[in-house]
């Protein structure tokens, strides 16, 4: 999914499940074995959920001293030690093959 500001919308015939409120489109297509919410009750919900997970760690970067795979620029720092095995790619090519 790319993050350039558009996401895909869904058009759908909802009620919220905790206020009932009607809902007309949602960023997901829903399921429908589970239940959806409005924006509001959703946001109110991951508000009042108490974290019990903490602020993320720092990743841990690794120093290498590798070309990527497809354009051939020298990478000097990954969040994983590539094991060689399978190609590396800088994060301008990782990100278009991605989106691609």
């Amino acid at each position: 999914m790319a993050f350039d500001g558009t996401r895909q919308m869904y058009n759908v015939d909802l009620s919220c499940a905790k206020c009932g409120t009607h809902i007309s489109q949602l960023p997901f297509e829903p399921k429908g074995d589970r239940p959806v919410y409005c924006f509001e009750c959703n946001k109110a919900y991951r508000q009042d959920r108490p974290s019990d997970r903490g602020p993320r760690a720092p990743r841990q970067m690794y120093s290498v001293n590798v070309a990527c795979a497809q354009c051939g620029t020298q990478i000097t720092e990954l969040p994983f030690q590539p094991s060689g095995d399978k190609p590396v790619y800088c994060r301008d090519c990782m990100m278009a093959r991605r989106n691609s």
